[in-house]
């Protein structure tokens, strides 16, 4: 019997022990994670805007590090040392990288700089799962968790719910036509859209060409994409006259959307809508048309603000000197070009509103998306492109890319081009991998970083 009792105690003793080694063995082969708890900071990947890799398996990193193809700052040398068991070299910083480069970066959200893009790992971006990523590290006197301090924010291209787009929106729902882009809206803090109809619930879509209006119930998909702030810079939307014009900005007032780059007057027409976001941290849009080309702009009547290199100049002045704005993003309509390549004037336009102190410079007439580049270390978008509105004649005017933005600390950290390709329904759409491909292709070209 206590042979039996022996025989008995081994095998559960020996049972137990495999089990323990097999979850010794699981766990030297799982991903060492420390949450997102107060006292933690996440560590952020960047790469050029010219790199195409969009994910890091977190199994290479010692790799990465040890080869010297993903680089590090001097302040995480020591973390990363204990968090993958390696000895590392020489460091760096972001100020000696070149944005024209393939390589990588390994940084604190504190260093990320927005003349690079974020890298996901184990394709988990943390600007959009920060609770499952998997990069973090404990921070003395951190007492907070960074991701709530970041402010997420959307900028769109060219909005005219007209024409071919309210013709599809007479016979079909708002949620139809957004059905693929709609979940991408469901959780920033802030949207922009660039509006460049007015109301008219008499106008008819099928007999319109180059003269544009809305109705009311389509004009409801500002609302549906939860925007908070429209941009009135464009073209067209003094197009069904001045009692529409009016009409249309009484609408963003009911419905507490906050307007800039147009308005009743002139002087409201020049006036930067100035937004406090949770950090205490305040942002301002300025917004100009360059050339007015269909007599749009505020003087005698509403309109848009008209732009001029002295009014840009003393409205920057005084927003980053006088009432202390931290952050400034320059919207502009310019004349527009039937090329991926900016003209001559916007080039010339978006250097002078950076060295004024815009921090950004994003066009917003844009009917073929265009390139994108830095400029003194300041991000400029010359053209996002078509958002919603009906042009599918030719592979240009169906290629657009809205801004997916993160503010922290008082500025943009991030720009994550969301690319999309309007389809055959004339339904806006996020780009599959060939036409987001044959987009960047177009718009990131080496010497413009």
């Amino acid at each position: 019997m206590k042979n039996h009792i022996v025989l008995w105690m081994s095998s559960i003793a020996l049972f137990i022990l495999s089990i323990s080694c097999k979850q010794n063995s699981n766990q030297q082969n799982q991903t060492f994670i420390i949450p997102p708890v107060s006292d933690s900071i996440p560590l952020i990947i960047l790469k050029s805007y010219l790199n195409r890799q969009e994910s890091i398996n977190y199994k290479d990193i010692p790799l990465l590090l040890k080869s010297g193809k993903l680089f590090y700052t001097s302040d995480i040398k020591d973390e990363l040392q204990s968090i993958f068991h390696i000895e590392l070299q020489a460091s760096t910083s972001l100020s000696n990288l070149s944005t024209k480069e393939q390589h990588f970066i390994i940084t604190t959200i504190d260093s990320v700089d927005s003349r690079f893009l974020s890298v996901s790992v184990d394709s988990i971006d943390f600007f959009e799962q920060y609770n499952q990523y998997p990069l973090w590290i404990k921070k003395n006197g951190q007492t907070s968790n960074p991701y709530k301090q970041i402010t997420s924010y959307i900028h769109t291209g060219v909005t005219a719910i007209t024409r071919g787009t309210g013709a599809y929106l007479d016979k079909h729902s708002i949620d139809n036509y957004l059905m693929y882009i709609k979940p991408y809206f469901l959780k920033p803090e802030l949207v922009h859209i660039s509006n460049e109809v007015s109301i008219d619930d008499s106008c008819s879509y099928s007999g319109m060409k180059l003269s544009f209006a809305t109705k009311s119930k389509h004009l409801e998909i500002v609302k549906k994409l939860r925007s908070s702030i429209v941009e009135l810079t464009g073209n067209h939307n003094i197009d069904a006259g001045i009692p529409a014009y009016n009409k249309t900005l009484q609408w963003y007032k009911d419905n507490n959307i906050r307007y800039f780059g147009g308005g009743s007057t002139v002087q409201e027409a020049a006036k930067p809508l100035i937004v406090k976001l949770k950090d205490s941290s305040q942002i301002a849009w300025i917004g100009f048309n360059e050339r007015c080309p269909l007599g749009e702009c505020a003087g005698n009547r509403p309109g848009a603000n008209r732009y001029s290199d002295e009014k840009a100049r003393t409205l920057i002045d005084s927003l980053k000197n006088k009432a202390h704005i931290d952050y400034i993003i320059a919207c502009v309509q310019f004349s527009e070009v039937d090329s991926y390549a900016p003209h001559g004037s916007q080039k010339t336009i978006c250097k002078k509103l950076i060295d004024y102190g815009a921090d950004v410079v994003i066009g917003s007439q844009a009917h073929i998306v265009q390139e994108i580049g830095i400029y003194k270390g300041k991000n400029i978008f010359y053209g996002t492109g078509n958002f919603l509105f009906d042009q599918t004649y030719k592979k240009g005017v169906r290629q657009a890319y809205f801004l997916q933005c993160y503010f922290y600390k008082g500025k943009i950290i991030q720009f994550h081009p969301r690319y999309t390709f309007m389809n055959a329904k004339k339904q806006p759409a996020i780009a599959n991998d060939i036409e987001k491909s044959a987009i960047q292709d177009s718009i990131l070209l080496e010497k413009n970083f």
